[in-house]
C-alpha cells in the first residue's frame, strides 16, 4: 500500500461519476486522470507511469470490462492500490470472495464521505 497517494487514475463511462469522484479526491489532494474506457486509460497510463498510485475502475463498461482493464494496468504499473465499483454488489460480480491485499469494492450508488472515507483508510 502506498504511504502517500498523489495521483488517481479514474475509470468510468459515466461522465458525471468521473467529476464527483475526481472533485472527491481533490479534498484528499490527489490530483485525477480521468479515462471514460479501458482503451483510453492504459493510453493515460503509459503516459503517467511513474505517478499513478492508485486506480478507481468501473467493473463494467462497454468494449473493455473493469478487470480485464486493471489487468493491463497492473501490467503497466504493477502492484498498485484498485478500487472496483459497481452497481452490482460484490456477491454478483467476479469479485465474489476474498479480495486480495491492495484491491476493494465500493457499491454504486456511493456517498461522497464513503468514497472518501475509503480513500483516506488507503492513505
Amino acid at each position: 500500500m502506498a504511504d502517500t497517494i498523489k495521483k488517481a487514475l479514474i475509470v468510468d463511462d459515466e461522465e458525471s461519476l468521473r467529476e464527483i469522484i475526481t472533485e472527491v479526491l481533490s479534498m484528499l489532494e490527489i490530483e485525477s486522470i480521468v479515462a471514460e474506457n479501458g482503451q483510453q486509460a492504459i493510453e493515460l497510463a503509459e503516459q503517467h507511469k511513474e505517478n499513478v498510485d492508485l486506480f478507481l475502475i468501473d467493473l463494467f463498461m462497454p468494449n473493455m470490462s473493469g478487470q480485464e482493464t486493471f489487468a493491463k494496468l497492473n501490467e503497466l504499473i504493477p502492484n498498485k492500490t484498485v478500487i472496483f465499483m459497481s452497481g452490482f454488489d460484490r456477491s454478483n460480480t467476479s469479485l465474489a470472495g476474498e479480495m486480495p491485499p491492495n484491491q476493494y469494492f465500493l457499491k454504486k450508488p456511493f456517498g461522497i464521505m464513503e468514497l472518501k472515507d475509503l480513500v483516506a483508510s488507503i492513505m
